[in-house]
C-alpha cells in the first residue's frame, strides 16, 4: 500500500497533537455532547447525528447530520 501522507498529517504526527472528534448519536449522545461543549472542551470538535430534526435544533454541536429522514 502507498501512503501518502500531506505535510500538514505530518506536522501533525511529529509533533504529537491528536486531532479529536466527539460525535453523539441518538438523545443520550447529543446530550453527552452538550454538556461537554457547555464544559467548554477546546481540546476536540463535536458533531450531533439524530433522526429527530427537533433535537438536532436544540443540539449545541456546531456539525449536525439528520440521518433516516425519510424514514421517521
Amino acid at each position: 500500500m502507498d501512503y501518502n501522507i500531506s505535510s500538514a498529517e505530518n506536522a501533525v504526527i511529529q509533533e504529537g497533537v491528536a486531532k479529536i472528534k466527539v460525535i453523539g448519536v441518538g438523545g443520550g449522545g447529543n446530550n453527552a455532547i452538550n454538556r461537554m461543549i457547555a464544559a467548554n472542551i477546546k481540546s476536540a470538535t463535536f458533531a450531533a447525528i439524530n433522526t429527530d430534526k427537533q433535537a438536532l435544533i436544540m443540539s449545541r454541536a456546531p456539525e449536525r447530520i439528520q440521518i433516516g429522514e425519510k424514514l421517521t
